[in-house]
């Protein structure tokens, strides 16, 4: 069996392969484009060349906001795809399918709707503490007999209605965990206190912020944007002035590109230490960047003016 996703899937797909027990190779890592979404040609000729070897091609998992860029992949033309060659259609939706709630980036994610499973975390962009998370599933039959295990000692939805939960859903029959806790009150609250709208307009200023940020860098000369600015991620880097920036990296770094990325390695310490700011680093096409995603409600522009500034004095201060 063989299942489909981009290079910059989130590795909890690897690990949902591995926990199937079909192995790490069964993930088929097919390459992006210049915007870091899965290139839909390549996919089809993966498939069409498993096909032809004998193996068996079951299900394509769409990005709907790369963790690290923020990219969202064509998700209308892999439903089609789907659709012709009989595939489950997996979206992981981590923290980026919370921009349909934004008025003028939910049409990014055109297509979300036809997932046969959707799966989004609630602790990212919908300003809930760790861990809740969630899946949906289209099809509510699939998914009971893919987890229903029902021993005497546990039967239920039997008996007339003067039995005790005889009409009530078992959540059990619904995932591998047998008891579980309510954490789903959180956002059932969350949402009854501050309502779809407000959460949309909240998740549309972050996706404003990053595009204020991705302007900021493109207008600092000593610094270059490594990703397009699709959502609230911006990979960006400092480049010294007067150094030409180099192409994205085949495999591996020059010997002065790499000295580069160890300076913005530094440049990402040294924010953290001096409590300037939390960013992150991330690779791309073999060259470091500082990571920004931006998912919190209380961020404002001049936080990103402040952040700019720093990084190019700590990069001319280190780089000398």
């Amino acid at each position: 069996m063989a299942l489909y996703a981009s290079d910059e899937i989130h590795s909890s797909i690897q690990k949902a392969v591995e926990l199937l027990g079909l192995g790490a190779d069964a993930l088929r890592r097919v390459p992006t484009n210049d915007r870091y979404q899965i290139d839909v040609a390549s996919l089809k000729d993966a498939i069409a060349r498993d096909r032809a070897e004998g193996y068996l091609p079951f299900c394509v998992v769409g990005a709907a906001g790369t963790t690290n860029t923020g990219s969202v992949d064509d998700l209308e033309a892999l439903a089609d795809l789907c659709r012709c060659e009989d595939l489950w259609f997996h979206v992981d939706g981590a923290f980026g399918a919370w921009a349909a709630l934004a008025p003028r980036h939910r049409h990014l994610l055109a297509g979300m709707e036809l997932a046969d499973s959707l799966a989004c975390d609630l602790h990212k962009w919908m300003y809930l503490p760790y861990a809740i998370g969630l899946v949906l599933v289209r099809s509510e039959e699939q998914h009971r007999k893919a987890f229903s295990l029902t021993p005497a000692y546990l039967a239920h939805g039997e008996g007339g209605r003067g039995m005790v939960g005889a009409d009530l859903t078992w959540l059990s029959d619904y995932s591998f965990e047998l008891s579980t806790g309510f954490r789903s009150l959180r956002a059932w609250m969350c949402l009854k206190e501050y309502g779809a709208e407000k959460l949309g307009r909240l998740i549309q200023q972050n996706i404003d912020q990053a595009q204020y940020l991705a302007g900021l860098v493109v207008a600092t000369p000593q610094l270059e944007l490594v990703a397009p600015a699709m959502l609230n991620v911006v990979d960006f880097r400092f480049v010294p002035t007067g150094r030409p920036a180099p192409p994205p990296a085949a495999g591996g770094t020059a010997e002065d590109d790499a000295a580069l990325d160890d300076l913005n390695k530094q440049i990402v310490v040294e924010l953290q230490e001096r409590g300037i700011a939390a960013p992150s680093g991330t690779t791309l096409r073999g060259r470091y960047a500082i990571h920004v995603a931006n998912t919190n409600h209380r961020t404002r522009r001049e936080d990103f003016d402040l952040l700019v500034r720093e990084i190019v004095r700590l990069g001319e201060e280190l780089g000398r």
